[in-house]
């Protein structure tokens, strides 16, 4: 098969992936406005890579205008694909990328759902973030932006750093600067993205992260506690849900 390599070509590889009867059914499950053709995101996955493959070192204008041309179409599996090809070039990308107003701010910005911003914020600018720590002016912009999914793109542009052993020294305390002010936000989006990252990092440094929990529980939401709970020691998590229930009694527990 050909590799795409213009934006019609690669709308055109995708639309062969459909599924009959997937668009509907996924339209619905993630609450979208935009347009499904019914692609699963294994095959988006594929279209992306055939055309990183065949064209690994574009300039950052190329990428650009090919992000651009495909995220312009309001279609989900388009838009997909848009961010999958940003994940692949992501070594092309400059800092700059993320700076107000610029393409990776642009993007986010016009992300309509959890499932685009997952690809954006962790795979992108999360590892962006790892080898170019300029880009944590955009992380801590992001995260102070009232909108839900600049927000949550915000928090989850830490998740990488937080999962890798060796950097999570250097950024969870960025990270908790970050993510403190948020904890009275009452959006679940906004809430799992904060239990999400923070679970990455028990992994390997379940005391911090539990310590952080405790200082705070008169704050955190249930669903934050126990998503960053979640792989603590099964003592740690016990101690802490059990605190968690004396201060926030049945009839009192904060919304999620």
């Amino acid at each position: 098969m050909a590799v795409p390599a213009q934006p019609q070509e690669i709308r055109d590889r995708i639309a062969q992936g459909a599924v009959p009867g997937r668009a509907a059914k996924e339209k619905q499950y993630l609450r979208s406005d935009l347009e499904h053709i019914g692609v699963p995101l294994p095959a988006l996955r594929t279209v992306a890579r055939d055309v990183v493959r065949a064209r690994p070192e574009p300039d950052p204008e190329e990428i650009a205008g090919l992000v651009r041309a495909l995220w312009s179409r309001p279609v989900h599996e388009h838009r997909s694909v848009a961010l999958l090809l940003l994940a692949g070039w992501v070594d092309r990308l400059r800092a700059t990328d993320t700076q107000e107003g610029a393409l990776l701010d642009e993007l986010l910005r016009d992300c309509r759902s959890w499932a685009h911003v997952d690809l954006l914020a962790p795979f992108v600018s999360g590892r962006m973030l790892l080898d170019r720590p300029e880009v944590v002016d955009a992380a801590r912009r992001w995260a102070a932006d009232p909108g839900q999914w600049v927000r949550r793109g915000g928090i989850l542009t830490f998740l990488l750093a937080l999962r890798r052993e060796r950097e999570f020294p250097r950024w969870f305390p960025v990270f908790g600067e970050v993510v403190d002010p948020l904890l009275d936000d009452d959006r679940f989006f906004v809430r799992k993205a904060i239990g999400w990252a923070l679970r990455e990092g028990t992994k390997h440094h379940p005391e911090p992260v539990a310590a952080w929990l405790g200082y705070r529980l008169d704050r955190v939401s249930g669903l934050t506690l126990r998503e960053g709970a979640r792989r603590l020691p099964e003592a740690d998590a016990a101690r802490l849900l059990g605190a968690y229930a004396v201060l926030h009694p049945r009839g009192s527990r904060r919304r999620g």
